[in-house]
């Protein structure tokens, strides 16, 4: 009598010995209606596109582990976000990769559909998996956690941009009228001075746009207290509860990064290269990462400057002449500490360092 798999695992390990294929490579392109997706058998010619709906997909993704021993997938990030990536590992056991989104037109035949795109993403994956890791950008996936930290601190970083957004409304509408006294116009003792001398239309636009702003620091606050609550007890001086947290949740997780250059490549805050034979050309950074992350780490950089004086990052600032340098060198020196302090930051919450190895003083978090 043959015994019957009973577990998920035992039935994979029943599929793959009986699989006709070794590897199996789906290039997906991913659509709210339908997706479009070419699959490569082995070393075979890419079959023909396949446009299917989204529990078409799921059926034949699943189809695809009875068939290979080893089934591969890869996606561009973009709107779906990673949930499909986690269902395909989890739910199904495939391989399934993420990649940096590009323009998938690699002949420049200025000719690009569903169709060329989830071929290009089978070859590509194909390639990346046979060993040549530059074939693709592959961009780390978040546990759910992390995903879910993550939107809290976009969310705060998105109201304040609305209120920017509104602020400066306010302020071109000012000027568009003749009114030049258009700094903090919102606040109550401003707005008490300049209602008097506004037209009943602006007075009625801006009377609109306060109430919005208030609403929006109202949710702004409540966000930024929920965040401060997730800080730890202790933190070197100057660093912020708020800036430690959006910091992490950003970033998601430190040991993402495998060594120091990842961490730091990953800022933006690397200095830019044009070179050919005899001719070199040192560019400005070349922004690479998240604006959000490259914000916080300059306003950190500042702040480290006053608060700790004796940290060791701050070698390059000292050695270009500090705050008394001319304003480019200034200026190199400030992307050089934000830069170094990222590291830093990655080899404290790894283990690798201790905040006194790097001269920092510790302080209850305020």
């Amino acid at each position: 009598m043959t015994k019957q798999p009973t577990s998920i695992s035992e039935v994979r390990a029943e599929q793959a010995t009986n699989a006709k294929f070794d590897h199996i490579y789906l290039g997906i392109d991913l659509h709210k209606k339908s997706i479009t997706l070419t699959r490569i058998v082995d070393g075979a010619t890419p079959e023909k596109a396949r446009c299917l709906t989204w529990p078409k997909f799921w059926e034949y993704a699943e189809k695809q582990k009875a068939e290979a021993r080893h089934v591969h997938a890869v996606y561009e990030a973009g709107a779906f976000g990673f949930w499909p990536c986690r269902r395909l590992k989890e739910k199904l056991g495939i391989e399934c990769l993420v990649i940096h989104p590009e323009k998938l037109d690699p002949r420049h035949r200025r000719v690009q559909n569903d169709q060329l795109d989830s071929l290009n993403l089978a070859l590509k994956l194909q390639r990346y998996v046979g060993g040549n890791q530059k074939a693709m950008t592959v961009v780390y996936v978040p546990s759910l956690a992390e995903e879910q930290d993550r939107l809290t601190a976009r969310h705060r970083d998105r109201l304040a941009q609305e209120m920017r957004a509104l602020q400066a409304r306010g302020r071109g509408l000012l000027l568009s009228q003749g009114v030049f006294e258009t700094g903090g116009w919102y606040h109550p003792q401003v707005w008490m001075k300049l209602q008097a001398r506004l037209s009943p239309a602006l007075a009625g636009v801006l009377s609109d746009l306060r109430q919005s702003l208030a609403g929006l620091t109202k949710q702004l606050q409540a966000v930024e207290k929920q965040l401060e609550g997730a800080a730890p007890t202790s933190l070197p001086k100057g660093f912020g509860k708020l800036t430690f947290v959006l910091l992490q949740r950003l970033l998601c997780n430190y040991k993402r990064f495998k060594n120091r250059r990842q961490a730091a490549g990953f800022t933006g805050l690397c200095g830019g290269v044009s070179a050919s034979g005899d001719y070199h050309l040192d560019l400005s950074i070349n922004k690479a990462g998240s604006p959000r992350i490259r914000c916080l780490l300059i306003e950190l950089a500042w702040r480290m400057i006053y608060f700790q004086p004796q940290y060791t990052g701050l070698r390059t600032w000292n050695r270009l002449g500090g705050a008394k340098a001319a304003k480019r060198r200034r200026k190199l020196a400030l992307v050089a500490t934000g830069r170094q302090i990222m590291v830093d930051l990655w080899r404290w919450q790894t283990g690798r360092v201790t905040p006194e190895q790097l001269g920092w003083v510790m302080s209850p978090a305020d």
